[in-house]
């Protein structure tokens, strides 16, 4: 049996009286393609961001990576985040003013990894995101939006974390863009022993993943 990467233990979120997240428990091996599926409102964004530390939970238990999150205070969250999860979001969040390169090497930069190592970690993520036929040197709004997003995917993994978090990546792309994105993405999965979760209701994605899960009104339904 798979380690377990990911453990939600009656997890609750509420936003003033809103409740957002009314008692998930789930649990994610490690290396395995998850998908979080259900319609908008229906928790899977909050749910996303607990497990990457963004957000806590109002009540319950988050496990990531062996960690119980609740333990951490904001500055150990911060670090943990930065040590262990990559995000892609669907939308990509790229430096216009810096090259596509430099907008990889950023999180290297919040590491201080020295100059020459930060270049060589950065072109190593874009040959990994399917990018290493991309001029390096271009900025980002000279590439089209399916460059874009993986130059936005070699970001999130260039400093190997053990779990990349997507919400909606492919948003904002064609079907065929999308499906070279969600290649990508099983490419990194086989490549590196990544956890990946994935938030989407384009149910035509399903095909990629190993799993899925339902949530609607904040609780899983299927």
């Amino acid at each position: 049996m798979a380690e377990e990467e990911i453990r939600l233990v009656d997890v609750h979120k509420s936003y003033g009286g809103y409740q957002a997240l009314r008692g998930i428990t789930y649990s994610i091996p490690r290396g395995i393609f998850q998908c979080v599926v259900g319609p908008s409102g229906s928790g899977k964004t909050t749910l996303l961001h607990i497990i990457g530390g963004i957000d806590r939970p109002t009540r319950g238990e988050v496990w990531v990576a062996g960690v119980r999150l609740n333990d951490l205070n904001d500055d150990q969250l911060a670090d943990f985040r930065n040590k262990n999860v990559g995000f892609v979001f669907q939308m990509f969040y790229l430096i216009p003013r810096m090259t596509v390169l430099e907008n990889v090497e950023l999180p290297l930069i919040l590491r201080g990894v020295p100059k020459a190592r930060r270049r060589e970690m950065a072109l190593e993520a874009l040959k990994l995101a399917g990018l290493d036929g991309v001029d390096p040197k271009k900025r980002p709004t000279q590439l089209s939006g399916g460059e874009q997003q993986r130059v936005a995917i070699a970001r999130a993994i260039v400093a190997r974390p053990r779990i990349l978090l997507a919400d909606e990546p492919t948003g904002n792309l064609d079907s065929v863009t999308a499906a070279k994105v969600m290649e990508t993405f099983l490419s990194l999965k086989k490549e590196l022993g990544i956890t990946i979760v994935m938030v989407t209701h384009n149910l035509e994605l399903l095909k990629y993943c190993d799993r899925v899960v339902r949530l609607r009104d904040g609780v899983i339904v299927e």
